[in-house]
C-alpha cells in the first residue's frame, strides 16, 4: 500500500510549493510567518488529501531514494531560513529555493519510475 503510484500533478505541485517555503523566509517578518504557515498547511493538507483519496493517508514512500531526496529538499529549506535569519544576500536564498525544488524533483523521479513500472 505505502508504494503506490501518486497522482502525476503532485510531483510538480509539492515541488513548486517547497520553492515557496524556502522563497519565504525573503517577506518581511510579520508576513513571513503567516505565508510559512500557509504554506506548510497547504503541502500537509493537499498530500494528505491525495493519501485518502488512495487509501494511505499518513503513509511515507519505502523508496530510499526518495527519502533521501526529500531530506536534502528539507536541508536546503532549512539553510534557506539561516541564510536569511544571517543577513547573507538573497542569492544564497534563492539558490536554496533551487535546491530544495531540484532535490524534491530528482525525488520525483525516482519514486515515479519505482511505482509506475
Amino acid at each position: 500500500m505505502r508504494d503506490r503510484p501518486w497522482p502525476t500533478w503532485l510531483y510538480p505541485a509539492n515541488t513548486v510549493l517547497l520553492g515557496a517555503l524556502a522563497l519565504a523566509p525573503l517577506l518581511p517578518d510579520p508576513a513571513f510567518i503567516g505565508v510559512w504557515l500557509v504554506l506548510i498547511f497547504t503541502v500537509v493538507s493537499v498530500n494528505t488529501w491525495v493519501g485518502r483519496r488512495m487509501g494511505t493517508p499518513l503513509a511515507f514512500p519505502t523508496s530510499r531514494g526518495f527519502l533521501s531526496a526529500v531530506a536534502v529538499a528539507i536541508l536546503f529549506l532549512l539553510a534557506a531560513w539561516l541564510v536569511e535569519q544571517m543577513d547573507e544576500p538573497t542569492w544564497i536564498t534563492v539558490l536554496c529555493a533551487v535546491g530544495a525544488s531540484a532535490g524534491y524533483g530528482i525525488g520525483s523521479i525516482v519514486h515515479h519510475r519505482s511505482t509506475h513500472r
